[in-house]
């Protein structure tokens, strides 16, 4: 009997290339069925070939591209698939921009990935290369839902537990800070309408 390695497994760039495609054009029976030959011929697990599917120049993962593209089933079905516990650091890992699944789904405006991304443990606060938190994202691409839904549970979450930022200052009141937009962030946010998020 072979034994199994649990540890995440270096993919060839074409075995990560087919499952992100399979991702980003939302081919969920494509997927499962390179999971389980990736996972035959690594000897290994579905779930680690999942995690070791990071997109070399980018840093994204399948759960990015489901988030980004809001493919609410075929994300939750590569949740259930990761079977990871909450707040996991696959959940929240970062892109090379800094940019985590949470982030792509808010400024796509994608509510029901970002309800799916929260319940998984995603985590609000983390922000990304430019500083901006999920929400920051959604509000400057004028996604309001997604806004008001990450508000809320948010604020409650943090409010619950009395956290404050490094500096003392109340989270409530961070968010509100990076609510306000100025003139010059405005403008990037228009400049920013037409970039995809893919590749």
């Amino acid at each position: 009997m072979i034994a199994r390695n649990d540890e995440a497994v270096k993919l060839e760039e074409d075995d990560i290339d087919d499952i992100l495609y399979s991702v980003r054009t939302d081919d969920k029976d494509e997927l499962n069925s390179l999971l389980k030959g990736l996972a035959e011929k690594y000897t290994t697990t579905e779930q680690i070939i999942l995690q070791s599917s990071i997109a070399d120049h980018s840093g994204n993962t399948a759960i990015h591209f489901a988030a980004a593209n809001g493919l609410k089933d075929l994300l939750h079905h590569i949740l259930q698939t990761l079977n990871l516990p909450p707040g996991s650091d696959f959940v929240n890992r970062r892109n090379q921009s800094g940019n985590t699944s949470l982030h792509w789904s808010s400024l796509n405006g994608h509510l029901e990935t970002t309800k799916l991304l929260v319940e998984a443990g995603a985590d609000l606060w983390v922000r990304n290369s430019a500083g901006n938190l999920a929400v920051f994202e959604a509000e400057r691409a004028g996604k309001d839902d997604v806004v008001a839904y990450l508000l809320k549970v948010g604020g409650t979450e943090k409010e619950n537990e009395g956290e404050t930022s490094n500096d003392g200052e109340a989270m409530t009141d961070v968010s509100t800070e990076e609510m306000q937009v100025d003139d010059a962030m405005q403008g990037a946010s228009k400049d920013m309408a037409g970039t995809s998020l893919n590749g």
